[in-house]
């Protein structure tokens, strides 16, 4: 086992490297950093194709409106989904725990690619957010954000925080709800485990236009999309809700 983590951990460096050197090449022309989040859609789904027994299983991409900015929002099982959320193909910038920019490589990659960082402990830090994300926004870049704030121990869903649904209404802009199962088995919050074939799912479902919820309260929106949310993840994974149910 330690010689996977060694193996992961000298890739993640080189391909750092590559990482670095093509923000140095674009980061004064692109200023979205198109390009450099591109590379790194290929580099976090590399570790997926790296093994030829984990598959992701997407359905729902035809929700999807090429050129049309979203607030995502994904419910979230461990820190794998940053990688499989790279799967949607899409141009967005992350709203990310500020302790995450300390990471090496990791933290290091989001400093480039400028995603946000948000002290959750800090109503400042809240304001600053919104205002961050909405001038990616207003340059065509899409939002996401885990609205539970942070991964979930057992699977289910935990309540919705209101940040995501108060951007999206102060932006105007459409939510598109995403949501993932399966990488906790892979990659849990509290251990780490290499499991030999997986298959993730991946469902994107229809966009929440604005329209539809500009008169309403910022906490009935949460409640709403959570509840969207959850219904579908326990279509598709009942098992984490049994025991909730019994």
């Amino acid at each position: 086992m330690p010689i996977i983590w060694i193996l992961i951990g000298a890739y993640s460096l080189v391909s750092f490297v590559f990482d670095a050197l093509v923000w140095l090449l674009t980061f004064w022309w692109d200023k979205r950093l198109w390009l450099l989040h591109r590379y790194s859609i290929v580099w976090a789904l590399s570790y997926i194709w790296a093994n030829p027994f984990w598959k992701i299983d997407i359905k729902g991409e035809e929700n999807i409106k090429k050129g049309q900015t979203y607030i995502i929002v994904s419910n979230h099982q461990s820190a794998l989904d940053i990688v499989l959320l790279y799967g949607l193909w899409m141009h967005f910038k992350w709203v990310a725990r500020k302790e995450i920019f300390s990471i090496p490589v990791i933290g290091w990659n989001l400093w480039l690619n400028r995603h946000i960082a948000i002290d959750r402990t800090s109503v400042r830090s809240a304001r600053k957010m919104i205002l961050q994300a909405q001038k990616h926004l207003k340059m065509g870049s899409s939002i996401l954000i885990f609205p539970e704030g942070t991964r979930s121990m057992d699977g289910t869903i935990k309540r919705f925080k209101e940040g995501a649904f108060m951007l999206a209404k102060k932006a105007n802009c459409a939510i598109l709800p995403v949501v993932l199962e399966g990488s906790m088995e892979v990659f849990p919050r509290n251990g780490y485990v290499i499991k030999a074939k997986q298959t993730f799912k991946l469902r994107i479902l229809p966009e929440i236009k604005p329209e539809s919820f500009q008169n309403k309260e910022v906490d009935e929106l949460a409640k709403e999309v959570q509840a969207t949310i959850t219904e579908v993840h326990m279509s598709i994974a009942p098992k984490h809700y049994r025991k909730q149910n019994d």
